[in-house]
């Protein structure tokens, strides 16, 4: 019995060092792709010119009907190569992979014929291109199209390296991406040719290099990755049916944000809009290092459901939901408190509404690592036909936002509503977790929500009352900011981490310790030696 719990231990400490290394090399590749991204807008803006940038991203923009696909293919391809890794059944993982290849090439195919056919008609019936680039934004079309095709292809290879998370090559892939674009923005300001059309080619050659080093590198290192011809009905069934719903829940909450972006327009004009994409931008901001945190823990989720060992998949998703939601709140407090000068300082004159519209959303972004760790153990289950029309319930979102300024309510109310109405999406996701995997309800509540709310509170006061013990500048900024991270990371240590995260943080230092200390007497011991007068 000892030998086994010191196994059982063992694994639990090796899945947790891997999701630690993981979340890394993702934090990493995010910060190295945002920088590169920042610079690389600037530089495009400047080296295409206002026109044709706007041409390039409105004509790019046709084809984002299509990503939703592309999405849920995404998903329901790292579900399904995750869960056959965690049964070790190697032949269904062979099958899977060969499936979803298919599957995505069928829907490349799809997309090409309705790209080349409505998506072409639309483009030159509808847009608005200058006099003399109609046959510049032709080929930028076709460019993105192909471009769109090859990231679509190399889905199943990118979702097989996340499902066996060595996301170091998923990262250094991002990052290679990043450079290449960086580079090739570079090149074609020396070069004398059409500048948009060159750029729509050589993203399409980056793109293509991408899917040539992941299919080398996963048919080299995994051995599911060769594609044959399977005929798995019930296989296929599942992937297209867990797929299907996805889409389903996806494209419903894409109309219901944009029906409200348009809903905004209509009732309150431009600036209000303006506002509302300023306060999505910080929010996507935040977001992202919670993304790569839950990115690197979803494989373990599934893998836990496959290979049945669920009392490990219910720790690690309430472990994994409390510390998001810590993370989450560590920056976005700070904001909360500070924003009126966060957004003086990013820029400078900002519209009406846009510093209590960040502060909803930004509170209202506290359900994302809530849900998702919940929601990936239904996902973990592949039953997602009930769970998204549960969810389409959100939809209500809209009627009710109609009315709200149908009566002249302010824009403020309807964010209001919307993170009130979210709050059904979490509801939904604690109960069919509950369902089909059988993670307790109790533990949920117990161990995430209520412990992050009062963990929340106590996070936010001391902040906000310095903030009102101060005038509004660098010095309140710096002064917050400090406080509100150190007091966090307080609150974090004693009521987010576990007692054996605890023990092992407290573990890891002694060493550290022991380790100086250990090179330090062997310093001095061989100056002695060296110096025997001394």
């Amino acid at each position: 019995m000892v030998c086994l719990k010191n196994n059982m231990d063992s694994n639990v400490g090796e899945k947790n060092t891997r999701i630690a290394k993981n979340t890394i090399y993702l934090y990493i590749r995010m910060l190295i792709t945002m920088v590169i991204g920042l610079y690389m807008a600037r530089v495009v803006l400047r080296v295409l010119g206002a026109s044709d940038y706007g041409l390039y991203n409105v004509v790019g923009g046709i084809l984002s009907m299509f990503t939703m696909i592309s999405a849920s293919l995404t998903i329901g391809t790292q579900r399904f190569l995750s869960y056959a890794i965690g049964e070790g059944d190697d032949e269904k993982l062979k099958r899977t992979f060969s499936i979803a290849w298919g599957l995505h090439v069928f829907a490349s195919l799809s997309i090409i014929v309705l790209a080349e056919t409505v998506g072409l008609w639309f483009l030159r019936t509808y847009l608005n291109i200058p006099d003399g680039r109609e046959i510049a934004a032709f080929w930028v079309y076709q460019f993105t199209i192909a471009g769109f095709i090859t990231t679509l292809l190399q889905v199943p290879f990118q979702s097989c390296i996340i499902a066996h998370e060595r996301m170091n090559m998923y990262a250094y892939m991002s990052i290679y991406d990043a450079i290449m674009k960086l580079i090739l923005i570079i090149l074609i300001q020396y070069i004398s040719y059409d500048k948009l059309i060159l750029y729509a080619a050589l993203v399409f050659i980056t793109h293509l290099s991408s899917v040539i080093i992941y299919n080398v590198y996963c048919r080299r290192h995994y051995s599911e990755c060769t594609f044959k011809i399977i005929l798995d009905k019930k296989l296929t069934k599942e992937i297209v049916a867990y797929s299907g719903w996805n889409l389903f829940g996806g494209s419903l909450s894409l109309f219901t944000d944009q029906g409200i972006n348009i809903l905004l327009n209509i009732f309150c004009g431009t600036l209000v809009n303006a506002a509302r994409g300023i306060a999505m931008q910080v929010n996507t901001f935040v977001n992202a290092f919670i993304n790569n945190f839950q990115l690197a823990v979803n494989p373990q989720i599934i893998k836990n459901f496959a290979a049945k060992e669920y009392e490990s998949m219910y720790r690690l998703v309430t472990n994994n939901g409390r510390i998001a939601v810590y993370l989450y709140l560590l920056i976005a407090i700070p904001l909360i408190v500070e924003i009126d000068f966060v957004l003086k300082l990013w820029l400078g004159d900002y519209p009406q509404y846009t510093a209590i519209f960040v502060q909803i959303i930004l509170i209202q972004g506290i359900e994302t690592p809530l849900n998702a760790p919940v929601g990936m153990c239904v996902h973990a289950s592949g039953k997602m036909k009930a769970p998204s029309i549960a969810v389409s319930l959100l939809f209500l979102d809209l009627p009710l936002s109609y009315i709200l300024l149908k009566n002249g309510f302010s824009p403020i109310y309807v964010f209001i509503l919307t993170a009130i109405i979210y709050l059904w999406r979490n509801g939904c996701n604690i109960y069919f977790a509950n369902k089909y995997t059988g993670i307790p309800i109790k533990l949920i509540v117990k161990s995430v929500y209520l412990n992050t709310l009062l963990g929340g509170i106590m996070m936010y006061i001391i902040p906000l009352f310095v903030s009102y013990t101060m005038e509004q500048g660098w010095y309140r900024f710096l002064v917050v900011s400090s406080i509100s991270i150190i007091w966090s990371l307080i609150i974090i240590y004693e009521l987010g981490l576990t007692p054996g995260m605890k023990a092992l943080i407290i573990n890891k230092i002694s060493n550290h310790k022991l380790f100086l200390k250990n090179e330090n007497r062997s310093i001095t011991h061989g100056s002695r030696e060296q110096h025997p007068e001394g």
